[in-house]
């Protein structure tokens, strides 16, 4: 495989559980403070302050499937080490800060990523690296505007664009976050392009309750609208947040450790 790991997890939407309805109602008509809401609970939900975890993603074009385990503590430390299929095992990156390293056990060598490669697909999918090493943060990245009501099937929801500050490090014109009106739980996000066109949308399901009271999507399926048909779907197989890490958990020794 040529393409090598460039970090972790995806920029996503969601928000933490039990305070929702309460949040809401506060806002009353004021939807630029709940939209700052909530993407605040959104990083919180999604990202926490740090977390270990468990993913597959499977690739449509190729029909192929990935497992791979992860540490991250946010907002700039990930170590992601593939596990299967047994020919790519032992790839792994490593984010610090604003540098990214991927190692490829095969050759025993260690690779620094440069920014020209933050836009390409990654292992494949409809997935970029600069979406997998999650190199921008949504608090600091990008402007939120007010929420704007919408419908979502027989759901109401809220619709939250995001525009990214002129010094931002992102590849999209702008996002489109939309959580449901009950509970403000994430349904989707959309991403367009330079020219304004919608090119890719991402769906979550599968929630479930987690120990920590967190109702956690655990499906995430991103559509390529640029190609009919074509997907990727993540599915979390384990996830645990957590206070912190060790910082002996984000070295290029440990990088290199899974060879």
């Amino acid at each position: 495989m040529k393409r090598l790991l460039a970090g972790i997890c995806l920029l996503l939407s969601a928000v933490l559980p039990g305070t929702h309805a309460a949040r809401a109602a506060d806002t009353g008509s004021d939807t630029g403070k709940l939209s700052e809401k909530i993407v605040d609970d959104m990083e919180n939900l999604m990202r926490g302050k740090a977390s270990v975890g468990e993913l597959e993603m499977y690739i449509r074009r190729w029909d192929r499937t990935l497992t791979m385990k992860f540490s991250e503590v946010y907002p700039d430390k990930s170590l992601v080490r593939l596990t299967a299929p047994a020919e790519d095992a032992g790839m792994a990156s490593l984010k610090l800060g604003k540098d990214l390293w991927s190692y490829n056990p095969k050759i025993d060598q260690v690779q620094k990523i440069p920014p020209s490669l933050m836009l390409d697909s990654w292992m494949g999918s409809d997935f970029t690296n600069d979406d997998i090493s999650r190199s921008s943060s949504v608090k600091l990245d990008y402007d939120v505007l007010p929420a704007e009501a919408g419908k979502m099937s027989d759901t109401a929801t809220w619709r939250v664009t995001l525009k990214p500050k002129p010094s931002s490090p992102v590849v999209w014109e702008k996002e489109v976050i939309e959580v449901a009106q009950d509970d403000l739980r994430p349904l989707r996000q959309e991403f367009y392009d330079e020219k304004g066109k919608l090119a890719r949308v991402m769906v979550f399901s599968d929630y479930r309750k987690m120990s920590d009271g967190r109702n956690y999507p655990f499906l995430w399926k991103m559509e390529n609208l640029q190609d009919p048909g074509r997907y990727t779907e993540i599915r979390v197989k384990k996830m645990e947040f957590v206070e912190s890490l060790p910082d002996k958990t984000f070295t290029i020794r440990s990088l290199k450790k899974g060879r």
